[in-house]
Parts: structure tokens; sequence; C-alpha cells
């Protein structure tokens, strides 16, 4: 495997799929694998390293994992951004994107067992931080597949595929972290296992067309790296998309990485109660996210509209917050589960081709839409430190979800200015 300029040659392996089997192939590496890094993140994030937190330092657990997530989310920031860029410069006969993937995927089983092992809270954080690196190893050039491989008037159904994917791997990530609740080392190192396996699986099904080049490969240099991850200049849609996408995902993020503790403090259940909630609350999130993907990915292909799913995804979420809010009860988490499954399904099914429609280079793919994931992992990192210091307010949980209800209307105000994409 080697690394050339992409001025000296372009990937073979970017080429649209035309045949209806080729882009169904497409379609479920693409579920698969998302599955695969979706379903780590929030086994660990939402459920496993809040209790393993718990269980070494119950007074500062708020404060902790926030430490933890934001300080292994910035790495992952940047882990993101330049694996993306070395994934579109990568020449090898499995392709420019499989080698990346697959490396990651081994390299999450190995590093979720050593976190499953830690006994600190700054092992914890370690490992992690780690892991997140070889998670956005698979991320960064998966994202990339949908513009490389699918043509732009089938992106939003092919889109919904991974919005289901994503939808999958939370609802799979919950279920298993409500299940190892009592065992949270074991439950690391076998959703380790069980993502490594999915990684795998997804580049056998879809695998790059191979990525090779004739001409002579120039050196892979820091400066030349270093030039080649720079935010992109003159693209304004490509800024309103990113900032649109941080500022929901914040607010999601806000109250779904504390679901464990408002299910125990704001709510009031047990942490038994709270891990039999969490896990019906994961089938029904699922269950009305795959609707709203359903019914929206392929609505908005043959609307050519982008936009408007995104503001409407926005401000459901926004209902969503607001209704354990209001309604402090085991319901009120239900109801919020529901409707904000409704959101997210619609939003992940169009927001994927709407970065793909804003991408000012076709050429640097993987590495600007690894700076749109900044908003993804940006806006989960700064959830827990906004909702850590808005509780610690100490009206309780109450700031955190105003904050989040906030953050969930401007990312809907910010897209609107978008002028290329509908």
């Amino acid at each position: 495997m080697s690394a050339t300029p992409l001025e000296h040659t372009r990937p073979d392996a970017h080429a649209p799929v035309r045949s209806r089997t080729g882009m169904v192939r497409v379609g479920i590496g693409l579920l698969l694998g998302t599955v695969a890094w979706s379903m780590a993140f929030a086994t660990a994030t939402a459920v496993l390293l809040p209790a393993r937190i718990e269980d070494i330092a119950s007074d500062n657990k708020v404060t902790l994992l926030a430490v933890l997530t934001t300080g292994a989310a910035l790495i992952g920031l940047l882990a993101n951004i330049v694996i993306g860029a070395l994934s579109d410069r990568t020449h090898s006969r499995l392709g420019s994107r499989t080698p990346w993937i697959l490396g990651g995927g081994l390299s999450t089983a190995l590093l979720m067992a050593l976190l499953a092992a830690g006994t600190t809270f700054w092992s914890l954080l370690v490992c992690w931080s780690l892991t997140v690196i070889a998670l956005n190893a698979m991320t960064a050039p998966m994202t990339a597949i949908v513009p490389d491989r699918v043509p732009a008037a089938h992106r939003a159904t092919i889109s919904a595929l991974v919005g289901i994917g994503v939808l999958l791997g939370n609802a799979a990530g919950a279920l298993l972290g409500a299940a190892f609740l009592n065992t949270p080392a074991t439950g690391l190192a076998v959703t380790g296992i069980a993502s490594t396996v999915l990684a795998v699986l997804a580049v056998a099904v879809a695998p790059d067309l191979p990525s090779t080049t004739n001409r002579p490969a120039a050196p892979l240099t820091f400066r030349s790296l270093t030039r080649s991850v720079k935010f992109p200049k003159n693209a304004p849609d490509f800024h309103w998309a990113l900032w649109g996408r941080l500022l929901l995902v914040l607010g999601y993020f806000m109250i779904n990485s504390y679901q464990l503790y408002i299910l125990t403090d704001h709510v009031g259940l047990t942490k038994k109660q709270a891990a039999a909630a969490l896990g019906i609350n994961s089938v029904l999130f699922l269950a009305t996210a795959i609707v709203g993907s359903v019914l929206s990915g392929p609505l908005s292909d043959r609307t050519g509209r982008r936009k408007p799913f995104v503001i409407g995804a926005s401000l459901t979420a926004l209902i969503a917050i607001t209704l354990p809010l209001t309604w402090a009860t085991p319901a009120g988490m239900t109801a919020f589960s529901c409707v904000g499954g409704l959101a997210f399904g619609c939003y992940y099914a169009v927001d994927a081709a709407l970065m793909a429609d804003v991408l000012p280079n076709q050429e640097t793919r993987a590495k600007d839409l690894g700076i749109l994931n900044v908003a993804n992992t940006g806006g989960q990192a700064l959830a827990p430190v906004a909702s850590s210091a808005l509780v610690s307010l100490g009206a309780g949980y109450s700031p955190a979800f105003i904050g989040a209800m906030a953050a969930c209307v401007l990312g809907a105000i910010l897209i609107v200015p978008i002028r290329t994409v509908r």
C-alpha cells in the first residue's frame, strides 16, 4: 500500500455504481459497517463507560464522564480528518477505503479488550482514546463511500441505509449495555469482537475496486499531510452544514449521553429499573427511527430536496427533548425515545446526502467528510461538558434540557442559508 498525491491520479475505485446489484451491495456493506462503529460508540459512551465510572468514583461521575468523553472525542476529531486525508491518498489492490476499515475494525477488538481491563479512571481515558482512533479509522473512509460510489440521484436512499445502520448500532449498543450493566468489562470486550466481525463482513460484501497507479509515488511528508487537512475556503454551504450538524448533535447528545443518570437521578429509578428502561426505549427508538428513515430517504430523492427534511428533523428533536423536561417519568423518557427516533431516522437518512452534495472538492472527499464528521465527534464531545456545566448550576437536569433545546433550534436555523442544495 502506498500514498500518492491526488493531483497525480484519481483513484479508479471512486467510480459510481451503475448496476442495481452493485447498489444493493454497497448499501448492505454501508449498513453493516455503520452498525459496527456506531454500536461500539453507543455501548461504551451511553451505558458501560458511565457504569464503570460510577463504580470507580460515584461522587464525581458526572464530571469524570465529561472529561473522558471530551478528551477522547477531541483526539477522535483530529484522527477523523487525518485518516480521511490518508484514505484519499491511499492506493492498494484492496482499494483506498478497505485497508483502513479493516485495520480500524481489527484494532477495535484489541483496544476494547484493553478498555475492559481498565480499573482506574486514567486507564479508561487512555484506552478509550485509543479505541476512538480505531473507530475513526472505520468511520472516516466509510463515510466517503456515498460520494465515491453512489450517483447523486440515489444518495438519500442509500443514506437512509446508513441512517438505519446508525440507529441499529445505537439500539444494539444500548441493548448490549443494558444486558452487561452489572458486568461492564465483559460487555466492552463482547462489543469489540462484534464490531470487528461486522466491519470484516462489510468490506467482504462491498469491497472497493483496486486503487492503483502506474505513476511514481511522491513521498508523503508531514507538511503535505497538514496542507491537505486544512478546512476548505470559499465554501459557505460546507460551513453552514458543518455548524448545523454540530448543534443538532450537541443538543440531542446532551440528553442521550446522560440517559442512565437522568433515569436514576431525574426520574428516580433504581439502577436495575434504569437498565430495563434503557433496553425497552432503545427498541422503541429503533422502530420509530426506521420508519423515519424509510419514508424520508426515498422521498428526498424523489423530490430532490434535502433541507426541509434536515430542518424538520432538528425541530422534531426539539420536541423530543421537551417531553422528559415537562414529564419527568419513565413514560416521559419513553416518549423522548419514540419522538427522538422519528427525528433521527429522518435526519440520518437525508443528512449524509446533504453533506455529500455540499462537498467543495470531489477529489478530497474523505478528508472533507472527515471535517464534517467533526460535527459528530465535536458535538458528542461538547455535549457532556455542556450538560455537566448546566447540571452543576444546582437546579437538577432542567438547565441541561433547556440548553439542548436551544442547540436544536440553532441547528435548524443554520441549515436555511445553504444555497447549492434545496
